[in-house]
């Protein structure tokens, strides 16, 4: 019998992986999928392997070009957030100071911290706009800002 305490996340699932899945069932390359969404195939290619994030912008042009409500990849996007917040450690093991790891983009300070044409951010930029959407997202889901920056240990 499994207890409670037995109980492990399941690892996260980053979005890119599933716009992967989604464009080999469909028979689209990458590389012209790229193309008629105005993204370079280069970020297009990093997001397909998780080290790129949806962007707002982004999600409202992959509704466009594939169907799938821009909504519905915010939301795989906020999860993976979140599910990547969360320790690896038993539940009844949580601790209320649970380090980040942000999808890569805080350990990439190389990277554009966007997708948008002709607007790529540097990585301070990029981390300071991610960590005010982690701010926002916690925020509307009850949690003080205060609570919220020493959660993430940016006090």
């Amino acid at each position: 019998m499994v207890t409670r305490n037995d109980i492990r996340p399941f690892k996260p699932v980053h979005p890119g992986s599933i716009l992967r899945e989604e464009l080999r069932e469909r028979g689209i390359k990458q590389k012209d999928f790229a193309q008629s969404i105005g993204m370079r195939p280069t970020h297009l290619n990093a997001l397909l392997h998780g080290a790129r994030r949806i962007t707002p912008q982004l999600a409202i042009r992959l509704e466009k070009a594939l169907d799938i409500p821009a909504q519905s990849w915010m939301n795989l996007q906020d999860n993976y957030i979140l599910d990547t917040m969360r320790p690896a450690l038993p539940v009844e093991g949580y601790e209320e100071k649970a380090q980040l790891n942000l999808a890569g983009v805080l350990s990439e300070p190389d990277s554009p911290a966007t997708d948008q044409k002709g607007y790529d951010e540097g990585f301070t930029d990029g981390r300071n706009a991610l960590l005010e959407e982690i701010l926002d997202h916690l925020s509307r889901n009850g949690l003080s800002r205060t609570a919220a920056l020493d959660l993430i240990g940016q006090k």
